[in-house]
């Protein structure tokens, strides 16, 4: 009998597939600290906008509401998408076999290479997000894992895979080399300051692509 990971929760996943947490992380620290020069007067625009209905909306809104009012505009700001070379995917099916195991789910954002058709290829970065608390039965941070594994096994590159999930207002970025797994602390895109700092790790992790694609 096939065995299957159930809900694919963040503790079945890492012991199952024997992930290692660990807190010692040079590349996320890098990753998350960077910063750039400020943002251009219609970006600021944009986003106090859409920050300000997350203010208040956030815990009105669905799912699909959160990423298509808030979610979709950090990419657009963060300018992710690099012709023929980073494409920016929403609601895609990505399913495949890790160590005899079968994952399959729906990855509400990824950042992938395109192929010839458009569809994407190589993944590079997965975000999953989840408007309740935990404890309501879903675990973003598991589905992203799952993703970010089952991507690792597809791609047999080495190199390292991205993530972030989004929980209501907050985010947390991932990074996962081999077996090792790293977490940021949460960045509250409520605050403006920690917003732009979100957009400024997204533009970062489009250099870090385009550079790791170029090894």
């Amino acid at each position: 009998m096939e065995e299957k990971l159930n809900h694919y929760s963040k503790s079945e996943v890492i012991d199952r597939f024997e992930i290692n947490k660990i807190f010692d992380c040079p590349l996320l620290n890098d990753w998350t600290s960077t910063t750039y020069a400020e943002l251009k007067p219609s970006h600021q625009d944009v986003l106090e906008e859409a920050r300000i209905d997350l203010s208040y909306k956030w815990g009105e809104w669905n799912e699909e509401e959160l990423k298509m009012n808030f979610i979709s505009v950090v990419f657009l700001v963060a300018q992710v998408k690099e012709s023929k070379r980073i494409g920016l995917y929403y609601e895609r099916k990505f399913s495949g076999d890790v160590d005899g195991i079968p994952i399959s789910l729906i990855v509400d954002c990824m950042l992938a290479s395109p192929s010839l058709s458009g569809q994407p290829k190589l993944p590079y970065f997965f975000l999953q997000e989840f408007k309740q608390s935990l404890g309501d039965g879903q675990d973003p941070e598991g589905q992203m894992l799952a993703a970010m594994i089952l991507a690792q096994a597809k791609n047999q590159d080495g190199k390292p895979l991205f993530g972030c999930w989004v929980q209501g207002q907050f985010w947390y970025f991932t990074t996962l080399i081999g077996k090792s797994y790293c977490v940021s602390h949460s960045f509250d895109a409520t605050i403006a300051e920690s917003l732009y700092q979100i957009v400024f790790i997204l533009r970062k992790l489009k250099e870090i692509i385009l550079m790791n694609d170029a090894v």
